[in-house]
């Protein structure tokens, strides 16, 4: 094995450990939510969320954003905003940059706030834990289904910072749980298609929407389930976290 292929096993072997502890950590807080409140984290979104109202049109509110992440300890916001700041002129400067699986530069362009954004999850301000995970909140769900998604940068803003890598995404469940976005549920919401990723509550189920090759970053939102599973999305018998991400490597 060359070095650079070593460097790159145990990096992933890294993520990977990050990757298991988020997904742990984000389904006791959905069980303590649901213990603490009688209803579930998508539940109550539906009820306390002001949908469709004129200064927060995806209804996502501080208030309720803030009681899901008060159960990280030491958890502090670090955007005043959903996604970034403004300069002098009041031109959007993004939190950070992200990129695709596959190392393209990605920016969604004017989202539904006006501002330009590198990141499908873009309606609560970024937080981050003890851990050093980031964390962000898309848009509320629709009574009946699952949601809001949430995404995680599982190393915070340390590289590679792509989609896939060390940045998922999961999905508070009806029944209290959180699942990765890409599993099979009854109460999923619609599919997102925009390969700009304006996308309101969605869950992308199939090998097409985990992809190492396409630009388009509707295809990469479903990763977080192959990595969960550890299985690569077209290829049976090879796994994700060594085979599926060391085909992105090795170009």
């Amino acid at each position: 094995m060359t070095l650079p292929a070593l460097i790159n096993k145990t990096h992933n072997k890294e993520l990977h450990t990050a990757f298991l502890k988020t997904y742990s950590e984000l389904n006791q807080v959905a069980v303590l939510f649901k213990a603490d409140y009688g209803i579930s984290v998508a539940e109550y979104a539906v009820g306390n969320a002001p949908i469709g109202s004129s200064d927060n049109p995806n209804g996502i509110t501080p208030e309720f954003s803030n009681k899901i992440f008060s159960y990280y300890k030491g958890t502090k916001s670090l955007t005043s905003g959903s996604m970034g700041t403004a300069d002098d002129e009041g031109n959007f400067i993004p939190y950070y940059a992200m990129n695709t699986l596959n190392g393209q530069k990605f920016s969604g362009g004017l989202n539904s706030s006006g501002r330009n954004s590198s990141f499908l999850c873009d309606n609560t301000s970024f937080k981050n834990n003890m851990t050093g995970a980031l964390m962000i909140l898309n848009d509320v769900p629709k009574p009946g289904q699952n949601g809001p998604v949430i995404c995680v940068d599982i190393n915070g803003k340390k590289k590679p910072n792509r989609y896939g890598i060390d940045y998922f995404m999961f999905i508070f469940t009806t029944d209290g749980l959180v699942i990765p976005v890409g599993q099979e549920h009854k109460n999923n919401p619609a599919t997102c298609n925009s390969a700009s990723g304006s996308c309101g509550n969605f869950n992308n189920v199939g090998e097409e929407y985990c992809s190492n090759t396409s630009n388009d970053i509707s295809k990469n939102t479903s990763c977080a389930y192959y990595a969960l599973t550890n299985t690569h999305p077209t290829k049976k018998g090879k796994d994700y976290w060594t085979d599926f991400l060391g085909e992105v490597y090795s170009r």
